[in-house]
């Protein structure tokens, strides 16, 4: 039986045909794409992320609740399958990292993702194949 959540997500223009992505109600999910379809597809994985092996959901916000910035930003519903992405994703672990802070600043202002770019940079330097 498939398991599917949607939850809103605000959209938020950083460049030209670039959009970060955050969602109110699941926290540590956000991402970035280039484009809509890039973004949305992102998003719906950023979401299935941080959703896939909770037992309890978090409380789903009213898209008309959500207050936005005045800079283009808009709210759109985002669906994930989490069936398929218990069976996509590795079982995940927090770890907490010390970054030099001009990095760290640096990153953030570019909205980052320093899971994502932990976990390339740490199968690029194991050669893991899975």
């Amino acid at each position: 039986m498939k398991r599917i959540v949607t939850y809103p997500a605000i959209f938020k223009p950083i460049d030209k045909d670039i959009y970060f992505i955050s969602f109110p109600d699941v926290k540590g999910a956000v991402t970035e794409g280039h484009g809509l379809k890039d973004a949305f597809s992102m998003a719906s994985d950023a979401l299935a992320t941080m959703l896939y092996d909770e037992k309890k959901l978090p409380k789903i916000t009213n898209p008309k609740d959500i207050n936005l910035d005045d800079d283009g930003s808009f709210v759109a519903l985002v669906s994930a399958d989490l069936t398929s992405a218990a069976d996509n994703f590795e079982k995940t672990v927090r770890k907490n990292v010390t970054v030099p802070y001009n990095l760290a600043t640096q990153a953030e202002e570019k909205h980052m993702n320093f899971s994502k770019i932990l976990t390339e940079a740490l199968r690029e330097k194991l050669n893991y194949q899975g």
